[in-house]
């Protein structure tokens, strides 16, 4: 009888169950941003509706990807492919929006500040953190990568003759 730990790893080795596990551990970072961003969003939410493009993104994609999950060999996987190929252009506008519609001055600014000395950085802060909405981009392209894979193809060496 094989231990958890190793029953787990051997099946973690299989491509369907590793790629299915890794959109799994997206959802999860979703779910987290999401908290984080409500949290985030708290002073504004009354105020610009705008606010609220993050938080209603990832809530719905928490339902939809866990959906697509539960019937994922039933098309799931293209539910939740669209899911995270939508994330890209959420986490732009964000940082469009964050930017106040100049990205290059923001980004500038950005760079200046990094460039600081510690400790020397004026705490007022300026406005929200202008990078902060590209993380929805890095999951979303993470997501779509991971959702390509084909891994229904690839074969399993205990099967193959």
């Amino acid at each position: 009888m094989k231990s958890p730990m190793v029953y787990l790893l051997t099946e973690l080795s299989k491509p369907r169950i590793a790629q299915r596990v890794a959109v799994l551990l997206l959802l999860v970072g979703l779910a987290l941003l999401l908290i984080e961003v409500r949290f985030e969003h708290q002073a504004v939410l009354g105020k610009k509706w705008q606010a609220w493009i993050p938080i209603a993104y990832t809530s719905i994609m928490l339902v939809g990807g866990g959906f697509g999950l539960a019937i994922w060999g039933r098309g799931g996987h293209m539910i939740v492919k669209l899911g995270f190929g939508i994330a890209p252009l959420v986490g732009l506008t964000g940082f469009w929006l964050h930017s106040k519609g100049d990205p290059w001055m923001a980004m500038c600014m950005v760079l200046k500040v990094v460039c600081m000395m510690p400790g020397k950085i004026p705490l007022d802060g300026g406005g929200p953190p202008v990078l902060a909405p590209l993380s929805l981009v890095g999951l979303g392209l993470l997501g779509l990568v991971i959702c390509q894979a084909n891994c229904d193809e690839v074969s399993d060496p205990k099967t193959s003759s």
